[in-house]
């Protein structure tokens, strides 16, 4: 157990810099935000006013009241359960190394697909979707199921081996749960999975387990229409994203990064820190660099330690976890983590790290989390959709 305590403090280090947007993201852990399940957070909704050239007699200027000063957002809870065999762990009563040398590799692949899921709901729309379903597809009769995703869907998400659900994406009714993909084709648009069902365009594929348990993300702030975070941006002009996708499908150029540095001072009055890419669109828009000048661009390091291409003094970042075809320019001050903790944690309410159901003899270790990410301002988040890619 001491083995498994110690080894936490290694994973928790490793999730702070997983992806570019943990590692430039700040942290909240102030109790007082907390009441139970519920953090309180500030935001801007409007910008402040009232400034104004007075003589020295003059009456001070009315400030403009601000419409809404705070949010109440709910914690959402990451967790991963870790097995373990018996034999191992009555090996380990007898010689620590046979325990010490399971563990590591176990923490290893637990704090990969920790920071993937958040990662995936970090740069999603809070709905903890995968993929949605882009046709019919009729029940195989067979031991495997094709699923048509569309030609655009994120395949890095869809690795063979992993677990997802499909769900009814208005309602959340089940199609089948569980199910594990066991090969995909990027060319036909499709991922194959177990079992035998009918899929409509009406189902979306999602995190195993999460609809409805998301983590908040990038994708909400950069919306123009919705409610998010309890207001509504439809009636709010400011807690919009700035969209600045073209009509057409456009190659990604300096041109089209300088339209969403004007945009974004027009209407937020401030540029984005840096810019996460769809890969594809990066790789599109170095090459362009190449073919008009034969440079590749300037890099420039972040303060988490990644590297990207620079334009106007703003590091340009691919993540596979991005939306096919997207570049996300993101404001650090208007953005934090809210949690408790600085990562998970072994769940030991029962008096132990280990956990035993259904008279079975493995065990197993629940590493838990509870976290969200708070958006303090909407405008100050660009979206630049309709990139082309590279080949």
């Amino acid at each position: 157990m001491d083995l498994l305590r110690e080894s936490k403090g290694p994973l928790i280090e490793g999730l702070r810099y997983k992806t570019v947007f943990l590692g430039e993201t700040r942290r909240d852990k102030n109790p007082r935000r907390w009441a139970g399940k519920q953090v309180t957070i500030p935001i801007i909704e409007a910008p402040q006013q009232g400034a104004s050239m007075i003589g020295e007699t003059s009456t001070l200027t009315s400030p403009e009241v601000l419409d809404t000063e705070q949010a109440t957002i709910t914690s959402a809870i990451i967790e991963i359960a870790i097995s373990f065999s018996t034999q191992v762990i009555e090996a380990a009563k007898q010689d620590d190394t046979s325990w010490a040398q399971v563990v590591p590799t176990k923490m290893r692949l637990a704090e990969d697909v920790i920071g993937r899921v958040i990662n995936e709901q970090a740069l999603g729309a809070g709905n903890a979707v995968l993929a949605v379903v882009a046709g019919t597809t009729a029940a195989s009769g067979a031991a495997t199921q094709n699923i048509n995703v569309g030609t655009t869907a994120n395949f890095y998400q869809l690795y063979v081996g992993r677990v997802v659900d499909v769900q009814v994406t208005s309602s959340g009714a089940t199609v089948a749960l569980g199910v594990k993909i066991s090969d995909y084709d990027e060319v036909a648009g499709t991922i194959t999975v177990n079992g035998s069902f009918q899929t409509t365009s009406a189902d979306s594929v999602y995190i195993q387990g999460s609809r409805g348990n998301a983590l908040q993300g990038v994708g909400q702030a950069v919306a123009v229409t919705g409610t998010f975070e309890g207001v509504d941006k439809a009636a709010v002009k400011v807690w919009q994203g700035t969209d600045v996708t073209p009509t057409n499908e456009t190659d990604p150029q300096m041109s089209v990064l300088a339209k969403a540095e004007r945009k974004a001072r027009q209407y937020a009055g401030s540029t984005p820190d840096y810019y996460i890419c769809d890969p594809a669109v990066l790789d599109k828009y170095e090459q362009g660099l190449h073919a008009q000048a034969r440079w590749a661009g300037d890099k420039m390091k972040l303060q988490s330690g990644f590297v990207g291409i620079e334009y106007r003094g703003k590091a340009l970042i691919d993540d596979f976890d991005m939306p096919s075809k997207t570049i996300f320019g993101i404001a650090r001050d208007d953005v934090t983590i809210y949690t408790l903790d600085d990562g998970p944690d072994w769940d030991d309410k029962t008096g132990s790290i280990m956990q035993r159901f259904s008279r079975k003899l493995p065990v197993e270790a629940w590493l838990v989390w509870m976290l969200q990410f708070g958006f303090h301002r909407c405008n100050s988040f660009v979206k630049i959709g309709k990139m082309a890619q590279a080949d």
